[in-house]
């Protein structure tokens, strides 16, 4: 029997000792390994199916219902994929899990200036409070590195490279957007390989062929414009921070919820909580509709994400950046850029 625990995936639980994952980009995969079997499992990453990436414009149905569930396990499918030792296929399954209801919107709500995701900022807050310490423990992680994903860097590496975190949410994103297509996401997981090894300090991911590279920098940009950094979605994560902001320091929804409720239930439960002005204006964030990114801005300091994804080249048996390998990507990459930070406020 099979659940559905994203837009593109399903898992198949049925078995003891064995987790069959089904993703439309990534194929079939039979996981018998018992501490992925455990930790997939879990309750603590389980909760992660109700949360949807795109935070309020998923929940508003303007994108794809995408969860940090499926991009979890996808972003560990792809280390897997490239041979990546059991240790970071733990720390890519594990990268997101302290994810809170609606996703980065709660950074708009919460965080500080300067500070870091909020889910980062009280990863450790919210595993304590869960299973997952004492899974790693029981198969041989009781360090619990593995919940440090910085130190993998087939799972995070700094823009604008190539990690598993940052391919599969742009492979999951661009595809649910129609940006690419399914085969596209494909070409690129057929052409991606960990250079120079899967186990070298320096280890990289990159891809084969410069064309699909290209195609997928392209793919990135797009679902850029057009959602990530969007003034648009920009306005409804700024004016769903604003309540839910109400209604944590308010008193009526307790920040431990951040964790325990999914989207949808966060949502209902500030409908309860919010005063008549608060619900009214969750109403019109209902009923509006997507607004007119022209009619706002950029805020300043707005991330503009694109990619330069490393080619192995044979000639060299070097790891090349796309934009050296073709000049006029770099001239295109940089144009969006400054046009996009022309835009903020």
């Amino acid at each position: 029997m099979s659940l559905k625990v994203g837009y593109f995936q399903t898992l198949d639980l049925s078995t003891e000792d064995k987790v069959i994952i089904q993703d439309q980009l990534y194929g079939s995969h039979t996981i018998l390994d018992p501490v992925l079997n455990d930790l997939l499992r879990s309750p603590a990453l389980a909760r992660l199916i109700g949360v949807l990436q795109h935070g309020i414009s998923a929940l508003l149905k303007f994108t794809p219902p995408v969860t940090r569930f499926e991009h979890s396990v996808g972003a560990f499918l792809l280390v897997r994929h490239v041979g990546g030792s059991l240790e970071e296929q733990v720390a890519a399954l594990l990268h997101d899990v302290s994810h809170t209801a609606m996703s980065h919107v709660v950074d708009f709500a919460l965080s500080e200036p300067g500070e870091g995701s909020f889910h980062e900022v009280h990863k450790m807050r919210f595993v304590k409070t869960t299973q997952i310490p004492d899974i790693l423990a029981k198969h041989g992680f009781g360090d619990l590195k593995p919940l440090d994903e910085e130190q993998y860097p087939l799972v995070e590496m700094p823009t604008p490279h190539l990690c598993a975190d940052r391919l599969d949410y742009g492979l999951r994103d661009a595809v649910g957007f129609g940006n690419l297509t399914l085969e596209d996401a494909q070409r690129v997981i057929a052409s991606l390989e960990a250079f120079p090894n899967p186990t070298s300090p320096y280890r990289l991911l990159v891809l084969r062929d410069q064309g699909v590279a290209l195609t997928l920098a392209r793919g990135y940009m797009t679902s850029d414009r057009n959602v990530w950094g969007n003034p648009a979605h920009g306005n409804l994560y700024t004016r769903t921070a604003e309540l839910m902001r109400f209604s944590i320091r308010g008193g009526g929804v307790r920040e431990e919820e951040l964790w325990s409720l999914s989207d949808k239930e966060f949502w209902n439960k500030m409908r309860e909580v919010l005063d008549a002005n608060g619900q009214e204006a969750m109403k019109r964030l209902e009923s509006e509709g997507l607004p007119d990114d022209k009619e706002f801005p950029l805020p300043r300091g707005a991330k503009v994400r694109t990619i330069d994804p490393d080619i192995h080249d044979p000639s060299s048996d070097k790891a090349v950046p796309l934009s050296v390998l073709y000049p006029e990507y770099a001239t295109e990459r940089e144009q969006y850029v400054l046009a996009r930070k022309a835009l903020y406020a």
